[in-house]
């Protein structure tokens, strides 16, 4: 069989091109470090490494999530610590405040002291995480949580959750609801308070209902009767204001007043003169609770009556306060379990991810001492067609004729 000069040329030169182009995959191979350089190298292996990848991003991503929730919940659980000294200084002021020896001057220095300390609260209670987001605004994190009122707080946020994504299967809350935390203080099992004055002699029975829940003011009343026993009047206490003059008193009558209907009758006796009732909503918070506290403290005491209706309040707010460092405490409670959790999944998250490395690293990660082998094998096999192909080019007949 005759083999053209043209054949022998074109069928040596791609041999040695497809040598070279193998030598320089290998190089590429060990400069990378990688064996799988496209998924034609390894079909199964690049599928196989493609889903290991995608389920380490996801991993990592999932690591920056359980960073991100740690400092946000190390940030609020250091709020809330400030929050538990606060409250338990306001409580060690209240016990003080109940001495029989201060003066109306000396409760006021102590008013002083615990407004201080409620300006402090609300503070604390409109923290963010330091990037701006309030941390007790539930869903509402560009709301700031508590807005200053005549009579406390008002709530500004929701009662919702947000929850991050820390592993394929856990969700935990970033945030909270403040309402949850500083609200949440059952004064009553009903909406409203009501509770006879410690110097009353007679012994009606008050009770109050929601009339118009668009006027509800949320703010505290006091019913009064006169001298008589049969006129009653009613005062708001936050603001001091006459919301009901004189009125004539009729047992099992309804007593309107700010959407609020009450009722007293004589049973099992008539109220006397001079009987009072006091009106508080059913749940509070701790802004109202400390409002109310330092009303009371400012207010002169000059008579018997004057001084229980203090211990009154003192026992009131004592524990309304203890009610509210048990929410401060669940909360407390349940970010730490939160970061407890975090902690464990991070070390199951490292585990992951090492093994996830490991497993990419079996199928494209490059076998150095088979590499080089191969590279040397090439380059000599490349050398010796270069060197035939040089002597069969000369196999020609202008070399005889030369």
């Amino acid at each position: 069989m005759r083999i053209s000069t043209n054949t022998i040329f074109a069928s040596s030169t791609n041999k040695m091109s497809d040598l070279q182009v193998g030598i320089n995959k290998t190089q590429q191979q060990i400069s990378s470090g990688r064996r799988v350089l496209t998924p034609e190298d390894d079909p199964i292996g690049s599928a196989r490494a493609l889903v290991i990848q995608q389920a380490d991003s996801m991993n990592e991503q999932f690591a920056t999530n359980r960073k991100n929730i740690t400092n946000t919940l190390s940030i609020a659980d250091g709020v809330l610590g400030n929050v538990t000294d606060t409250l338990n200084s306001i409580k060690s002021l209240i016990v003080k405040a109940g001495g029989g020896v201060l003066t109306d001057s000396d409760r006021a220095s102590i008013a002083t002291e615990l407004q201080g300390n409620l300006d402090h609260l609300m503070g604390l209670a409109n923290s963010t995480d330091g990037t701006g987001g309030y941390l007790f605004s539930g869903y509402s994190t560009t709301t700031s949580p508590f807005s200053k009122t005549i009579n406390g707080a008002n709530y500004n946020g929701d009662q919702g959750q947000r929850y991050l994504q820390v592993d394929s299967a856990r969700q935990l809350p970033l945030t909270m609801s403040g309402d949850q935390i500083f609200g949440n203080i059952r004064t009553a099992a009903t909406t409203f308070n009501v509770q006879p004055n410690p110097s009353n002699i007679g012994q009606g029975v008050a009770t109050a209902s929601i009339a118009n829940a668009s006027a509800l003011t949320g703010q505290n009343y006091e019913l009064n009767f006169d001298v008589t026993g049969t006129q009653v009047s009613v005062v708001n206490k936050t603001t001091g204001a006459t919301v009901l003059p004189a009125t004539p008193y009729v047992s099992g009558g309804t007593i309107s007043f700010d959407g609020i209907d009450m009722t007293i009758t004589s049973s099992p006796a008539a109220p006397a003169p001079g009987d009072k009732f006091s009106v508080q909503p059913g749940n509070q918070n701790i802004f109202e609770t400390l409002t109310d506290l330092v009303n009371a403290l400012n207010t002169p005491v000059n008579t018997v009556a004057g001084k229980k209706d203090l211990t009154a309040a003192l026992q009131q707010a004592n524990g309304n306060l203890d009610k509210s460092l048990n929410n401060v405490l669940t909360a407390r409670g349940q970010i730490g379990v939160s970061l407890k959790e975090v902690e464990s999944l991070d070390s199951e998250g490292d585990a992951k991810g090492l093994a996830f490395k490991q497993s990419l690293a079996e199928i494209q990660d490059v076998d150095y001492v088979k590499a080089i082998s191969d590279l040397t094998q090439q380059q000599f096999v490349l050398q010796a067609a270069q060197q035939s192909f040089v002597k069969t080019a000369n196999l020609s007949l202008f070399s005889y004729i030369n």
